[in-house]
């Protein structure tokens, strides 16, 4: 992953998840659960608790898109 993968999603503000190469996922439900430190080859993700994970950009796998299900339109 590039770091401007990881800058595109999180503009687009759509919640995401974060594929490592050790099988481990790491979701970013809105922009605010993660940082990308100004000229560095890792980002930080956190999780509801408060709590962190800094994740290097060269571990990085893949990351998926969570799109809204058909069937909850306006719920």
């Amino acid at each position: 992953m590039t770091r401007e993968q990881v800058e595109s999603a999180v503009a687009s503000g759509v919640p995401f998840t974060l594929r490592m190469a050790d099988g481990k996922e790491y979701r970013v439900p809105h922009p605010d659960y993660i940082s990308l430190p100004p000229k560095s080859a890792c980002v930080i993700v956190y999780d509801d608790v408060g709590h962190f994970t800094v994740l290097p950009l060269l571990t990085m796998t893949g990351l998926q898109s969570k799109t809204v299900e058909s069937g909850k339109k306006g719920k």
